[in-house]
């Protein structure tokens, strides 16, 4: 086969969830398939991108996709002009879009319905775009990838599909590919070393909650002997203002911004626990993250994540402070639940599989092509 795969949010190797997974799952289907070719369709050139197979061919299709306009025009008019000259037989697009005018059969992956929940938190013309899209979308599709059951279950509480065209492919980490613990990052002023930490990592922004984990962390911190911090690694996202201040002001709190992944998997394999108290997931990949770290892990109690953390996992109501604050408080205060979360999220972190999941698309792409 001759497989096309939408690689318009591929664009340098400091990826985040869903590009992550777009190349997890193709560079395993690649590795899986070698008798087959995948053709990554990019909207810019590609700078840092690792290694993929020697069946895996980079094209550049013409105009940057970064707005819903100009994801229209990509999708619809300019990348089947592409399908045809590279002979494709059938499309893998792991970002939630496809082209509605191309005749070309399409394995779609949602990867939740946040916008949907919280719109507040997303530009408005993305809004709009997402609302008048997504349902021909999802009836365009040949068939539908999700990356857990509380997603599928979503679609088919919104939408007028069924649950036979969806198949869940869940994201993965390799542990094998998780570097060992080095020096943390250097953060100007404030000591990391010889300071126990819990770690919040990912994007920055209100749907993330991190103003509560702040506050929880407050509640936590106020008046015990033993100091300390709340590290927080990632970029500031969309409508952070609020958060910045909040990280400036509070004592306790260290924000490094970006971080490389080998100082991201630094931080988690020395830290205390991560907390990961996110309003709304469709999985939280940093809580399988810190699993196959062995890390403890403080995660909600809502949408995705109880499934992702399958009871290897404290689970606190992200919208109580104080209930997020108690569960610091066992962490920090009982040593034999660290170790018991250690060993059962290293286990846990073993159900999931870049190459099962990649295989699950496989077979579907291959149904569609026939």
């Amino acid at each position: 086969m001759n497989i096309g795969v939408n690689a318009r949010l591929l664009v340098n190797n400091r990826m985040e969830g869903i590009p992550r997974y777009i190349f997890e799952t193709t560079r395993h289907m690649a590795l899986s398939h070698p008798e087959d070719q995948f053709f990554l369709f990019f909207d810019r050139k590609v700078n840092g991108l690792p290694l993929l197979p020697q069946n895996v061919r980079y094209v550049l299709v013409p105009w940057h996709a970064r707005h819903p306009f100009l994801w229209h025009i990509w999708l619809e008019y300019t990348l089947p002009l592409f399908f045809k000259k590279y002979k494709i037989d059938v499309f893998y697009s792991g970002d939630g879009y496809l082209s509605l005018r191309s005749k070309m059969p399409t394995v779609m992956a949602i990867h939740d319905l946040a916008y949907l929940y919280f719109p507040q938190h997303i530009p408005l013309s993305s809004v709009i775009h997402y609302r008048k899209f997504v349902p021909k979308y999802l009836k365009k599709a040949c068939h539908v990838m999700t990356v857990s059951q509380y997603v599928k279950k979503d679609l088919c509480s919104h939408f007028d599909i069924e649950p036979e065209k969806i198949s869940v492919a869940g994201n993965a980490v390799d542990v094998h590919s998780i570097p060992s613990a080095g020096p943390l990052p250097d953060h100007p002023g404030k000591l990391i070393e010889n300071t126990p930490y819990f770690l919040y990592v990912g994007a920055v922004h209100p749907r993330k909650n991190i103003l509560r984990l702040i506050e929880a962390f407050t509640l936590f911190s106020t008046g015990r002997a033993e100091k300390f911090s709340l590290v927080i690694a990632g970029r500031l996202a969309w409508k952070s203002k609020e958060i910045k201040k909040a990280l400036e002001t509070t004592p306790g709190i260290i924000y490094l911004g970006s971080v490389s992944e080998e100082e991201k998997y630094s931080l988690i394999q020395n830290a205390m626990a991560v907390t990961y108290v996110s309003l709304f997931e469709g999985f939280g990949i940093p809580v399988l993250e810190a699993m196959a770290c062995g890390t403890p892990v403080i995660t909600s109690s809502t949408t995705s994540m109880p499934e992702v953390a399958g009871g290897a996992a404290l689970l606190a109501d992200p919208e109580k402070p104080e209930s997020i604050a108690a569960q610091m408080q066992k962490i920090a205060d009982n040593p034999d639940l660290r170790m018991n979360l250690s060993t059962e999220g290293l286990q846990r972190s073993h159900a999931f599989s870049w190459q099962a999941s990649a295989e699950t698309i496989y077979q579907a792409l291959k149904r569609c092509s026939s």
